[in-house]
């Protein structure tokens, strides 16, 4: 049976796969499967600990890529949790991303979409402080008018300064549950600050944030900005590609700035939609350590009706395109001209498979990914062909937003612009991850 994988999602949601056999082990190891989206998690809670440390040691030494980077020494019996082992065991040299994470967490977002939080996006830029870069339709913050740009100054009464000297952003928004109380203070872009008290909620999150359907002169250009590849993303991404074909699009401008993962079937079926392509033309190539070559796969390309037949796609960068974005851009490559319009993305070419144990699940990186030319190890990730930054002064799909002008002067003038507009942030930097040590290079709230 071909195994369905996925690639990590940047930030402190995952990505799912469907297990790689177990390797003879005797712990109930529930996966997805190829044709299912419901994901058999059901939780117990009856393992002891040392059940479950040497579930974890066990799968390492026989799935992880770097296997034969596990100190021969490392014994399950000395550690406290599960996660304490994982830690011990993780090469640290390459690996930023594997994690343990509860069955309910991981399997929400990436079946339905669901999250729960205040529905905000944010950065932190150079001097430290905390942009709002995105709000998510239908969330506490958009029912409160707090739009992308707007600058946080505190929250539930600490600075920012304060919570980046403690590194306490795991517990900076309160508990991940509806109903949570946040405060914040914020600036806007007018300068005026304005305090609120929202309640976190839980809602739906659709991965397809932004369409339009732009045009320069007699040329109809799409934009789509897209957040996750989720299993219930494929409806919106049909309908969208739809919109296009039928408009008569021969550009396309995929935004995948804040898109840090997620299922790797649904990058294949991204792709898919952008290029007229064969079924049995090679997407990539999956490949598990020397040890399950036997378990090594091709993920192919579907040929699709909605298809827009491109022959060239300008994508949107930034530090947070990661995993399966990564993966769209590269499996793209061997047969569309690709560019590249922002920053540096993550550089994460390993995937896991995420294999459950009593009410958690084990995703630590269990196999490399190449494109159909073979490209791999792209760890220092992948450059821009013309660098341009954020633009929180205006909406994603803004022809005025900068990273989008610049895709758009590409296409006009066949070259990077000479000049760039004022741009708010000046430099994104990282913003320390929540619960596992990957994990992106934005917060998700």
């Amino acid at each position: 049976m071909r195994r369905l994988v996925m690639v990590l999602m940047g930030f402190w949601i995952v990505l799912f796969a469907s297990g790689c056999g177990g390797g003879g082990s005797t712990y109930s190891e529930q996966k997805t499967t190829e044709n299912s989206e419901q994901t058999s998690t059901s939780s117990t809670g009856t393992w002891t600990t040392a059940a479950k440390n040497e579930f974890v040691l066990r799968r390492m030494r026989e799935w992880y890529l770097w296997y034969d980077q596990i100190p021969a020494s490392l014994n399950a019996d000395d550690y406290a949790s599960p996660e304490a082992v994982l830690e011990a065991a993780r090469y640290t040299a390459r690996d930023r991303w594997s994690y343990i994470e509860s069955a309910q967490t991981v399997t929400a977002h990436l079946s339905t979409g669901e999250f729960t939080g205040i529905g905000i996006r944010t950065s932190q830029d150079a001097e430290a402080r905390l942009w709002i870069s995105q709000v998510f339709p239908g969330s506490p913050a958009e029912a409160a008018n707090i739009v992308r740009g707007d600058q946080i100054l505190r929250i539930n009464g600490r600075t920012i300064a304060e919570i980046n000297a403690e590194n306490g952003w795991d517990t900076a928004f309160g508990e991940d549950a509806a109903g949570t109380p946040v405060t914040l203070v914020i600036r806007h872009q007018d300068t005026t600050q304005t305090s609120y008290s929202l309640l976190k909620d839980t809602f739906i999150v659709d991965a397809v944030s932004a369409t339009k359907v732009l045009q320069q002169g007699s040329v109809k250009i799409a934009y789509l900005a897209y957040d996750t590849f989720t299993s219930s993303s494929r409806s919106s991404l049909n309908q969208a590609f739809e919109t296009f074909k039928n408009a008569g699009v021969t550009e396309m401008v995929l935004d995948l700035r804040y898109n840090s993962g997620g299922y790797i079937d649904i990058a294949a079926y991204l792709a898919s939609l952008v290029r007229d392509a064969s079924d049995k033309e090679t997407f990539a190539t999956i490949r598990y350590n020397q040890n399950h070559s036997d378990s090594n796969y091709s993920l192919t390309y579907t040929r699709l009706s909605t298809d827009l037949n491109l022959s060239r796609v300008f994508v949107i960068t930034a530090k947070g395109t990661c995993s399966a974005s990564e993966m769209v851009i590269q499996g793209l490559k061997p047969y569309v001209t690709v560019v590249t319009v922002g920053s540096t993305t993550c550089g994460k070419p390993v995937g896991m498979d995420l294999v459950s144990f009593d009410d958690q699940v084990l995703a630590a990186i269990s196999f490399e990914i190449a494109n159909a030319n073979g490209e791999a190890e792209y760890y220092d990730g992948i450059a821009p062909t013309c660098p341009a930054n954020d633009d929180l002064t205006n909406p994603l799909g803004e022809s005025t937003e900068s990273s989008l002008a610049t895709a758009l002067a590409i296409l006009s003038q066949g070259s990077c612009p000479t000049t760039t507009q004022r741009r708010l942030p000046p430099k994104i930097l990282t913003l320390w991850p929540r619960k596992h040590p990957d994990q992106g290079y934005d917060g998700m709230w």
